[in-house]
């Protein structure tokens, strides 16, 4: 009997291996005609709307030349009333004015000139992910990125998200990073988190590189995206004000019904808590609460500290270097208050240059097995918590193979 399943067992893990692509290519197929079947069922042929997030920037737009602050209440809510959207603008007051061109203009204009601009952003993405991994099959990692998981960057894509613009410039940013045109990688940091304030945690990325010599410099983009916001306050403090006690009150009792706890550390202590929220009703277990806030603050600072003193390395070769930012990338991501869908043209591009390019599958026939189970599942499974599971598993295994010196990112050849 132990025989026949060890027999199984061997002949599975050979099917599973030398035919990993055909599997990850007839799970592709599947989730792209799920997708776009879906797509073409109920936003072309029904009532769906696509591009809600534009809708907010619109609506927020054309309130605030109007002289209406769009921040809080249901200024925003009365605007999308008819598209049964309960979204809030929560973006700071710099953000505000840069997109309130689109206010000036009619609904169908203002919607194609920011598909557009999602559409290029986009192309940028893939086009410096193809330089900073050296890509070959552009068009096949494409549908790749955006249909692993059931088609997570898709929803992104019909959600129009200003992610997606971010994204683009921080993704040219690492690519000027890995050419060591490193005031360019600031300089883009320092724009996105104009927009994103927990962008600021790339800013720490080049320390975990290059050790302290950075550190003056980081200091000082710090300090700039600090005054920034700072003379955002000072120009205009009942909008900024305004901006912040919105912010609190969007992350209220709905939060979690409407939004979801996303899938980072803060998402995962949110979704238990709740758990034990709705059990013991005990306020110290509300969700997104200031306990909660804490733990994550906590969790995530020995994140980083456990991961620069692991993986701290001085003259790592290309490689190295690239396997290193991929890492850290996806560590940042996951210490981010709320993961979304837009956050994973990083994470999933990154995960697969790990698992790909690091010495995991090469350590035996099993964990060549685990991992090529690892990558088809990713394509087969929809679930939305299904990606927390493979992100936690493969940093799981970075950390366990590096503290046991198996050596994962290459470091000891250097």
């Amino acid at each position: 009997m132990i025989s026949s399943i060890n027999n199984y067992l061997i002949f599975l893990k050979k099917l599973i291996i030398k035919n990993e692509l055909k599997f990850l290519y007839l799970f592709l197929f599947l989730a792209i005609f799920n997708n776009v079947s879906h797509f073409i069922r109920k936003n072309l042929l029904g009532d769906r709307i696509d591009f809600w997030d534009f809708h907010v920037y619109w609506c927020s737009a054309n309130k605030f030349i109007s002289g209406i602050n769009p921040y809080g209440g249901d200024t925003i809510k009365n605007c999308l009333s008819q598209f049964n959207f309960d979204l809030y603008f929560s973006y700071p007051p710099i953000v505000l004015k840069s997109i309130s061109f689109l206010g000036y203009l009619d609904f169908t204009t203002a919607k194609l000139i920011w598909i557009l601009i999602i559409a290029f952003s986009f192309f940028s993405i893939i086009f410096y992910l193809k330089k900073i991994y050296n890509l070959t099959k552009v068009f096949h990692f494409v549908f790749v990125i955006i249909f692993i998981g059931g088609g997570i960057i898709w929803g992104a894509l019909l959600a129009g998200n200003i992610s997606i613009l971010l994204y683009g410039i921080l993704t040219f940013g690492i690519y000027n990073l890995i050419k060591k045109n490193n005031e360019v990688y600031y300089l883009s940091v320092l724009f996105v988190s104009l927009f994103k304030f927990p962008f600021l945690i790339f800013f720490v990325l080049p320390i975990f590189l290059n050790q302290y010599k950075e550190l003056k410099k980081i200091f000082i983009y710090l300090l700039l995206t600090f005054s920034i916001y700072y003379i955002q306050f000072y120009l205009d403090k009942q909008l900024f004000i305004s901006f912040i006690n919105s912010t609190i009150t969007y992350k209220g009792e709905n939060f979690l019904y409407i939004h979801g706890t996303g899938i980072g550390i803060h998402g995962l202590i949110d979704l238990y808590q709740n758990l034990i929220y709705e059990k013991i009703n005990l306020q110290i277990f509300k969700p997104s609460g200031i306990y909660s806030f804490f733990i994550h603050t906590f969790i995530s600072i020995i994140f980083l500290i456990s991961s620069f003193f692991l993986f701290k390395k001085k003259n790592s070769n290309l490689k190295q270097k690239k396997l290193l930012i991929s890492f850290f990338i996806v560590i940042f991501l996951c210490c981010f208050p709320r993961i979304s869908s837009y956050d994973f043209f990083l994470i999933i591009s990154s995960l697969f240059y790990i698992v790909r390019n690091s010495r995991i599958r090469l350590l035996n026939y099993n964990w060549k097995f685990i991992f090529s189970l690892l990558t088809i599942s990713a394509f087969a499974i929809y679930d939305t918590r299904y990606p927390a599971f493979v992100i936690s598993f493969i940093l799981f295994t970075v950390f366990y193979l590096h503290i046991k010196q198996r050596d994962p990112f290459f470091l000891k050849n250097n």
